[in-house]
Formats: C-alpha cells, structure tokens, sequence
C-alpha cells in the first residue's frame, strides 16, 4: 500500500516524498526529485531530461511524467485517501 509522505512533489503535487532533492523517484508520476521547483519550470532538469513545466503538462495529460514512464506510476484507484494540493503554474 502507497503511504503519504511528508514533502510535496514539484511534478504532480501529491504529497509523495520523505525529504525534497534527494532524488527520490516519485511513485505517483515518475519524477525523480534534483530539488527543481516551480520557480525554476523551464530549465531542463539535469536527472529527468526534459523541464518540470514539461513534466507537469505530461502528467495532467497522461499521468506520468513523461510517456517513458507511463508504465510505472501509481494507478489512480491506488491514489484515493493521499493529499493533493495543487499549486499555481507560474508563466
């Protein structure tokens, strides 16, 4: 079973990770978490290959971070109960 954890990931929101920029892959989309956030959506990501801005419209299209990993995320039927918060996209 999926357990929540203490830090939000900068990719899907959910609150998935036990610490920020450790890289810890992210079990609900994939993205392995450099320490990137939302103040920096248009730089590659060095570990991931493509941007964040790219990686969240990835997962609000598909649900995964980039198609590669599509495969590998948590279904959404095994998501319910864990907490969501939704940031503002910056432009």
């Amino acid at each position: 079973m999926l357990r929540e954890g203490r830090f939000q990931c900068p990719c899907c929101d959910y609150y998935a990770l036990d610490g920020r920029g450790r890289h810890q892959v992210c079990p609900i989309c994939c993205w392995e978490d450099d320490g990137q956030d939302l103040d920096r959506l248009d730089d590659v990501s060095p570990t991931n290959h493509i941007t964040l801005r790219e990686a969240r419209d990835n997962f609000a299209s598909f649900g995964a971070a980039d198609q590669a990993a599509l495969s590998l995320v948590t279904p959404e039927s095994e998501r319910k109960g864990l907490r969501r918060e939704l940031r503002a996209r910056r432009h």
